[in-house]
């Protein structure tokens, strides 16, 4: 009985040490992104130092980029493309990753290594392929309790991890060849001049010189120095000469309808002392002239038709006749 006790426990302590063990991994994989400056990160605070980063992550845009452009020293940014490429690169990773919300740590983790990735392109003109491998050794060590060769972005989670995958392959690797000539061909200079040309002041008259209006011809003068006489105020009209103006319009329209009106009583009055025979008259002559021109148009197009139907048979007897 002493020995199936001391085996039970044996057994119950060994359970308790996996149980603990697991609970501390747990712990430890919980804690990681709380201790993310535990250890020494090649990428925390390198190219971008804490105080640095904590500054950015309070600015608007345009502050971001008046900052990065003075931390990275791009200066001619406004005219060079080469250092506005690489100053609008940073701005959008500094502020994708504000706007995912990110720690200190891990902006300044993120902002160093874009920069790794667009300097092996400007400095060691990496391949493609070269510059992908990069990118997952720097990933190397991501959802891991430990690991023995972290890459950097190991403090990141394996969700973080993947939307940072999937940004730098939307804004880098996609446009890869865009930034490789870029960086490999060199921006022409445009020089722009404007040449202005000034006039002399005349010499002064002994003893006082003449006044302005005076020493310019007068059509200048009247042109271009004299004040213009002020725009009259358009005159503002009374209610009662509204009211009179509106009145005569409706006067206007009423006669205009009385006019119409009168036209048509007459045209009725003139129908209505026609007789029958008078009308029938009348829609016999119209008739006839409408159609008189119709006839001599068919009678036309009948011809036409006749005489080309003539001719086809007259063809076809001289091929039978040969």
């Amino acid at each position: 009985m002493a020995d199936i006790d001391k085996r039970k426990g044996s057994l119950t302590q060994s359970s308790m040490k996996k149980r603990s063990g697991k609970s501390n991994k747990t712990k430890d994989k919980e804690n990681k992104a709380g201790d993310e400056t535990d250890r020494e990160n090649p990428y925390v605070f390198k190219v971008i130092d804490e105080t640095q980063t904590k500054n950015l992550l309070e600015q608007e845009v345009e502050e971001v980029e008046k900052s990065l452009a003075s931390i990275l020293q791009l200066e001619n940014h406004s005219t060079e493309l080469l250092e506005a490429t690489q100053l609008d690169y940073y701005v959008s990773v500094f502020w994708w990753a504000k706007e995912q919300q990110f720690s200190v740590p891990q902006t300044s983790a993120l902002f160093t290594a874009a920069n790794q990735l667009l300097l092996n392109i400007k400095e060691k003109h990496m391949h493609i392929l070269d510059n992908i491998r990069e990118l997952k050794t720097m990933m190397s060590g991501v959802g891991a309790v430990e690991t023995e060769t972290p890459g950097g972005l190991d403090i990141f989670d394996s969700t973080q991890a993947k939307k940072i995958a999937d940004y730098f392959h939307t804004t880098l690797l996609q446009h890869y060849k865009l930034y490789q000539f870029v960086f490999s061909h060199t921006q022409a200079e445009e020089i722009i001049g404007l040449d202005l040309t000034c006039e002399l002041v005349q010499p002064a008259d002994v003893p006082y010189p003449p006044p302005l209006t005076e020493g310019l011809p007068g059509d200048v003068w009247e042109k271009y120095v004299k004040t213009p006489p002020p725009t009259p105020l358009p005159t503002q009209e009374s209610e009662s000469e509204l009211q009179a103006r509106k009145e005569e319009a409706e006067e206007a329209k009423r006669q205009a309808r009385l006019k119409q009106e009168e036209e048509i009583a007459q045209q009725d009055l003139i129908l209505s002392k026609l007789t029958p025979e008078e009308i029938q008259q009348v829609v016999e002559l119209v008739t006839k002239d409408t159609f008189k021109n119709l006839n001599a148009e068919m009678a036309s197009r009948l011809r036409e038709r006749e005489n080309t139907i003539l001719s086809r048979i007259n063809k076809v007897h001289k091929v039978a006749s040969t």
